[in-house]
């Protein structure tokens, strides 16, 4: 695991340091050794998961320049949220995660990567009761094949204090889909700041990244 992640770094251009990516690769293994046991994540092998879960992740990286609180909502087995956390010693992340069995994992990896207390995990279903949830505050909110972005920004931007971000990672997406978010974010009182494609390595998928400011 660790030496395709040191590689998968070295294409992208990045440079994180060895105890970053001695983390990244304690934590993708021991996903996998969880996977067994529970259903954490369709991708069996090393390699996808480096590519699919953690370079993906790692693409909103500059995107949270001064930013030291962020949310991810439906955290899965802790994409993004988790990777940036350990990718970014100085950011504080809470991760939601409404099935029980995928928070025990997310606790338990809170702890094993030595993430504890600046990595949270809650088990709840959002519901955009930022107050109620005990989730108020987020300079950043950030969420992965959660939901359709039309609804995800409505529901992202009550956790996101006025000047803040919500992060929509889109998937397969193209360049034509910017007029259409930029008419979203305006009638959510937000402001597409921006919206980039690119496509993983070396499998040559497609992704696409939109910053949204809430106003």
């Amino acid at each position: 695991m660790k030496a395709l992640l040191k590689e998968a770094l070295r294409e992208e251009g990045w440079e994180l340091g060895e105890e970053v990516e001695e983390k990244l690769s304690t934590y993708g293994a021991e996903m996998l050794r969880w996977s067994h046991r529970i259903n954490l994540t369709a991708l069996k092998q090393p390699a996808q998961v480096v590519e699919k879960h953690f370079v993906d992740s790692l693409h909103l990286l500059p995107l949270l320049e001064g930013s030291c609180r962020l949310l991810d909502l439906g955290s899965g087995a802790g994409f993004p949220g988790a990777a940036l956390a350990i990718a970014k010693p100085s950011l504080e992340v809470c991760l939601v995660e409404a099935s029980a069995k995928k928070a025990a994992f997310l606790r338990h990896m809170a702890v094993f990567c030595g993430l504890h207390p600046r990595l949270q995990v809650r088990c709840l279903f959002a519901r955009g009761e930022a107050e109620a949830e005990g989730l108020q505050g987020f300079e950043v909110v950030v969420s992965r094949a959660l939901m359709e972005v039309e609804a995800f920004l409505p529901l992202a931007k009550n956790y996101v204090q006025p000047g803040g971000k919500v992060l929509a990672m889109l998937g397969k997406t193209e360049e034509a889909a910017r007029p259409g978010l930029e008419a979203l974010a305006k009638t959510h009182r937000c402001r597409l700041t921006e919206f980039r494609c690119f496509h993983l390595k070396p499998s040559g998928h497609q992704r696409a990244l939109a910053c949204f400011e809430v106003i």
